[in-house]
């Protein structure tokens, strides 16, 4: 079978795929509705340091998202991820690819298995990342997008980077693995799993949950409060960095394995008791408080500064 087969045929059987297995006396699921997928437009090309060839490809889509509603964003093992609020109920995703291999060939058959599916099956829209790789996948599926790749292209180094606008009242879950997470403008409930990389919240607001396991997190609060219940942040090992307004209010729990760095006025509450797993753990609040902010890194420091901050 011809390598140049494209990942328009493989998400079709893709599509097939995430239904799952039907259980006894069930009707088969239609197909999930799916956008079709953008075109890859040439970005770049030339060589590595090492010597080999790159390319660098671009797929771009967009669709009517209305407010309010839910979006599960995967990412390849390798890849960043930033995502935008804005005033337009629109969704917006540009991703660029990067590959890498011996030939252009290589490199032309390899872009065409690569890119992203946007399955529409429910209220919750799936931006799936696609290419031999990905580890959510199923196996049947990783099938369908290997088939008729020679074994050598199947270990090709490859890496997927997204930039989104979505609506600023969007529901978000997401799924990185290795990369830089960046979150702007957006209220919701947000929940989201990084295993390793960089984390940056600016702006956010609703209900969020996230977790790092290894890396640093910077949150950039706005306003006067937090709009929504609050924030859970945990990273595994890494530093967080808490830049808070002037006249900011909220209740804060911050747990690190180091002394806090405090720049900023927290009226403390007791501390906590020295049996816990954190080496210091403080309880207060910004102002006269509010929503709940809770920061805490297992090996890192962490530190609370003003913004703007007080000298150069």
């Amino acid at each position: 079978m011809s390598a140049r087969w494209g990942i328009g045929r493989a998400l079709a059987i893709l599509g097939v795929g995430l239904c799952g297995a039907l259980a006894p006396g069930q009707q088969p699921l239609p197909p999930a509705p799916t956008i079709p997928t953008a075109a890859a437009t040439l970005k770049a090309e030339g060589k590595t340091e090492s010597g080999s060839l790159f390319r660098e490809y671009v797929r771009e889509q967009k669709m009517r998202f209305e407010y309010g509603r839910a979006l599960k964003i995967t990412l390849p093992p390798n890849g960043s991820l930033a995502v935008s609020g804005s005033k337009r109920a629109e969704l917006v995703a540009r991703a660029t690819i990067r590959v890498e291999g011996a030939s252009a060939e290589d490199l032309a058959a390899l872009a065409e298995r690569i890119g992203f599916q946007l399955d529409a099956r429910d209220a919750r829209l799936h931006l799936m990342s696609i290419g031999p790789a990905v580890k959510s996948l199923s196996r049947k599926e990783r099938r369908a997008v290997a088939d008729g790749l020679a074994s050598p292209l199947l270990r090709l180094p490859y890496r997927i980077d997204y930039v989104l606008d979505v609506p600023e009242y969007t529901d978000l879950e997401i799924s990185v693995f290795d990369g830089e997470l960046t979150l702007g403008g957006i209220y919701g409930g947000i929940v989201f799993t990084v295993q390793r990389g960089r984390v940056t919240l600016s702006g956010i607001a609703g209900t969020v949950v996230g977790r790092l396991a290894t890396g640093d997190a910077r949150v950039e609060l706005s306003g006067r409060s937090w709009r929504g219940s609050g924030l859970d942040l945990r990273v595994g090992a890494g530093n967080i960095v808490l830049s808070v307004p002037r006249g900011f209010a909220a209740d804060v729990t911050l747990a690190a394995s180091a002394p806090l760095d405090i720049r900023y006025p927290l009226n403390r509450g007791p501390d906590a008791p020295p049996d816990l797993p954190f080496g210091v753990q403080t309880r207060g609040r910004f102002g006269v408080g509010g929503a709940e902010l809770q920061l805490t890194t297992g090996q890192g420091v962490i530190r609370v500064e003003p913004y703007p901050p007080d000298g150069p």
